[in-house]
Parts: structure tokens; sequence; C-alpha cells
């Protein structure tokens, strides 16, 4: 998008945005991988699906054998490109793992 055109596009965001007819906001966007854009929330029709949920042993890298953090995913695939591994900070559960590495399962990495 040239410089012009971009500069006008922002201009008419503000403009509605101060006239209250768009808002920014927290919210789930619905994203069509084959039309590659968002899609309103008018365009989506949603539907309950049965999902499973898959959970994996993560070991500590520096840890005892057989000590692990499991981790629960809908999506075992990704798992191959894992880099890292989140915990809540606050969660006093996961507190002895905040600053250790786990290997990612299969992987050895």
């Amino acid at each position: 998008m040239d410089h012009q055109l971009s500069e006008a596009v922002a201009e008419a965001f503000v403009r509605l945005h101060d006239n209250g007819k768009v808002y920014r906001g927290e919210y789930m966007v619905n994203w069509s991988p084959n039309l590659r854009t968002a899609v309103s929330d008018l365009e989506v029709e949603y539907s309950d699906e049965e999902g499973k949920l898959y959970y994996f042993k993560y070991p500590l890298a520096d840890g005892e054998e057989g000590e692990h953090l499991a981790v629960a995913t809908t999506r075992p695939e990704t798992i191959l490109g894992d880099t890292a591994v989140c915990v809540h900070p606050e969660d006093p559960r996961f507190q002895k793992y905040i600053g250790k590495e786990v290997v990612v399962p299969m992987q050895n990495r």
C-alpha cells in the first residue's frame, strides 16, 4: 500500500474510533485459512464439535529420572515445533518449574 493511501486509511479509522463507530477490544478473531482473512461474527456458523485432549510428559532437562511437566493439547502435531513451555507464575503447583528447561517429547531436544 502506498504511503498516501496508508495515511488515508489510518485517518479514516481514527475518525471512526473518535465517533464511536469502531472500537478496539480484546476478543477472538475468526480467521479463515481458506480465505486468508478475518471473517465477521455474522458470517460464522458456530457448531459444537467433539474434540480430544492429549497429554504429554515433558521431562525436565536437569531433573531426576521420571520427573516431568505434564502438558495437555488438542493439537499434538504442533509439539514438533515447540521451543518453550510456560506456566502460570502465581500458581503454586508450578512454582518449582519456573526457570527450568524441559525436553521436547519424541525430539530429545
